[in-house]
């Protein structure tokens, strides 16, 4: 099965360039993405939101953990973030950058989809 998911342009170019290999996602209401049916062996195509260039990815794996802290802590900051952040500064961003995402992460938990470029 084959996922479009839409991306900003920095994880974009950290998931083409190989330096961030696993992009994380929370359940919203403007996002129809099936994450807990997301399946190794799954391909998903990224769109970068500032000039449409896309990609393709495999999906080499698919974890659920209750809280941005947890992620972070298991897979790490360098393989999950594009910004450079420490564990604190990411988690700051993640409860303010999208009211919904503070809202959704205690009820459906928080995506880590580990990514290779086909």
């Amino acid at each position: 099965m084959n996922y479009n998911i839409d991306l900003n342009d920095r994880p974009f170019k950290a998931i083409k360039a190989g330096t961030k290999r696993i992009e994380t996602r929370v359940p919203t209401s403007w996002d129809k993405t099936p994450y807990d049916k997301l399946n190794v062996g799954d391909t998903i195509t990224f769109t970068n939101n500032s000039d449409n260039e896309t990609m393709r990815v495999n999906i080499l794996g698919v974890r659920n953990y209750p809280d941005v802290r947890s992620l972070l802590e298991a897979e790490g900051t360098r393989n999950t973030l594009s910004s450079g952040l420490g564990i604190e500064e990411a988690i700051e961003r993640y409860n303010t950058v999208f009211e919904e995402y503070r809202e959704n992460i205690p009820k459906f938990g928080i995506y880590a989809i580990e990514v290779k470029l086909v």
